[in-house]
């Protein structure tokens, strides 16, 4: 991935998951050569609303997805006068799938997901799979719960394995153009406490580098349990984190039925998680 984030996609509901995606994204970008892209997915594919939709634009007639989009670009723009913003409307049975193909159309850098809600019973309900999403495209996911409205984002909490994690290394250099950050490096141990997939050589590296090349403040623990998301999760909201940054074929699914972390997360968390697909990389 590219070490800053010229290239957004935010997909858009017009709820208050739009509202925080938004301003995610307006967090991030890169302020002066960026683009971010908003996407509104109708996926009612029945042919008389398509009749219905043609026949609005035949006659003239804004539908109010189109005003919607267009309003928030407009405020967008207005408020960053650099900043490119584009708008799309698109039909599919999928909305999965719609996002999936702009994504990869294109090329962004990150996708910005808002969820209020969370089927973690029954996970074939969500609407966008964000581990989906990041391992079919190849592009890092931020996913985003309302809670995170009014929080900068300031404080990462990154695991670290058996490897230097580049990938990782380009994600919170790109966050560090932004802001001053504070890093939470973090290793796995078993129940007889000894480390699992971690190196000493790999933790050493990318802490000698955040101490030489980000120049931001770095600590380091030990996290406990089999279930890594659910011990990444009870340990960025016992520190306050603002982001997990995780590899999502690895570090973010937990529990018995497989659940993303952002479902086990409530609605009014602050916790973002930035999911990264190394195999891209």
């Amino acid at each position: 991935m590219c070490q800053s984030f010229k290239t957004i996609l935010v997909p858009v509901d017009f709820s208050i998951n739009t509202e925080v995606a938004i301003k995610k994204a307006l967090e991030v970008v890169d302020r002066q050569t960026g683009t971010i892209h908003l996407l509104h997915v109708n996926h009612q594919m029945k042919s008389n609303i398509i009749t219905v939709v043609k026949r609005n634009y035949q006659d003239g007639y804004t539908l109010p997805a189109e005003q919607m989009l267009s309003d928030w670009k407009k405020c967008m723009e207005d408020s960053i006068p650099t900043l490119k913003v584009d708008i799309s409307l698109e039909h599919h049975s999928s909305i999965q799938m719609c996002i999936e193909k702009k994504t990869m159309q294109l090329k962004a850098d990150l996708v910005v997901i808002g969820k209020k809600s969370n089927h973690f019973w029954l996970p074939f309900l969500n609407t966008v799979l964000p581990n989906e999403l990041c391992e079919v495209t190849g592009s890092a996911v931020l996913t985003v719960k309302p809670g995170s409205l009014h929080n900068k984002i300031r404080t990462l909490v990154v695991p670290i394995t058996t490897e230097v994690p580049r990938y990782k290394m380009d994600a919170i250099t790109a966050l560090s153009r932004k802001t001053s950050l504070k890093v939470y490096l973090v290793t796995f141990s078993d129940e007889n406490n000894i480390p699992a997939d971690f190196s000493a050589s790999a933790l050493l590296k990318v802490y000698q580098w955040l101490k030489d090349s980000i120049h931001c403040q770095v600590e380091y623990s030990v996290l406990h349990g089999s279930n890594k998301a659910k011990a990444l999760m009870l340990f960025a909201e016992k520190i306050n984190a603002d982001v997990l940054l995780l590899d999502t074929t690895s570090e973010t699914r937990g529990g018995w039925m497989n659940r993303h972390i952002s479902d086990i997360l409530e609605p009014g968390s602050k916790v973002q998680v930035l999911a990264l697909n190394r195999t891209n990389y």
